[in-house]
């Protein structure tokens, strides 16, 4: 199970994402699939990033269904458990999509080819797109047109970029001054590169991703590379649950900087993979923690 989640995530990982564009009365995602530039009421979501987007900016009453994660892990737990469901991110089910009668399906990039299911029903879909800070509050004024609630989307993508530069003002005054490694795996010992959302933490926060000097998205860690970069932090997700987990994967990790201080954290997965708004809360929660490692 542990070795299937390494793989889902390291496709889900893989699809190029940008930001949702209007051109004129549309809207278009990265694929061209385009949609009107208008309110919708009956939207059937299928990416827990949008689910959470909509209700950061008060549109959850458009919601009319929504597709689960394995854990039921969309933020606000207790009020996204009560929504119906239509199957999993990953498996959706045509036949209750259509007995909600959708206006609109928004769909996780992962199963971007059940759009054509949908297009054959007639039904307006589009995929969700954002990999980089900026291009995610974008987004999020873009759904404030779609839930036709724009005002409330303008503060909320307004109020994060001002959360931004409030954490540039404060690395400028007190850098951190680290190099590590965001680690996706510890067995094999695997890292996000810098074209992460991970990564991108990592380059806000002015620390030196350990990864980016090997090829690949995820590459792996040797023994032999961690000892002669030794990292002065180490931060887990996905599967990596706890710091022991880190600690016991390899017998290297006590001969780091990183292993000999402690500086080892783990970071909740759906907070940090998933390109909402809420990652820039994580930037700030990380950066108050990292510098009380100094």
């Amino acid at each position: 199970m542990k070795i299937f989640f390494v793989i889902l995530y390291s496709l889900i990982l893989s699809i190029p994402l940008f930001a949702l564009k209007i051109e004129g009365d549309t809207v278009v995602d990265t694929q061209g699939n385009k949609i009107e530039l208008k309110e919708y009421n009956k939207i059937v979501v299928i990416d827990p990033a949008v689910v959470e987007i909509i209700y950061l900016i008060g549109g959850e009453n458009k919601i009319a269904a929504i597709a689960n994660t394995m854990n039921k892990d969309i933020w606000p737990m207790k009020k996204t458990r009560e929504l119906p469901g239509i199957g999993t991110i990953y498996k959706p089910s045509i036949e209750k999509i259509i007995s909600y009668e959708p206006d609109l399906v928004i769909l996780n990039p992962m199963i971007s080819g059940f759009g054509k299911s949908l297009k054959e029903r007639g039904i307006p879909y589009i995929v969700n797109n954002g990999n980089k800070f900026e291009e995610i509050l974008d987004n999020v004024q873009v759904y404030g047109k779609i839930v036709n609630n724009q005002e409330k989307a303008d503060l909320v993508a307004g109020e994060y970029r001002a959360k931004l530069r409030k954490i540039e003002g404060k690395l400028a005054e007190a850098p951190l001054n680290y190099k590590g490694a965001f680690l996706f795996s510890t067995s094999p010992m695997m890292a996000f590169n810098s074209k992460s959302l991970p990564g991108q933490v990592f380059e806000i926060l002015g620390i030196k991703n350990i990864a980016d000097n090997l090829p690949g998205g995820r590459p792996i860690l040797s023994s032999e590379y961690i000892v002669s970069q030794n990292p002065d932090i180490l931060l887990g997700a996905m599967g990596i649950n706890k710091k022991e987990d880190i600690l016991n994967s390899n017998p290297v990790i006590m001969r780091t900087t990183a292993g000999k201080k402690g500086n080892i954290a783990i970071v909740e997965s759906s907070k940090i993979l998933r390109p909402t708004p809420r990652i820039i809360d994580v930037v700030e929660e990380l950066y108050e923690e990292l510098r009380s490692w100094n």
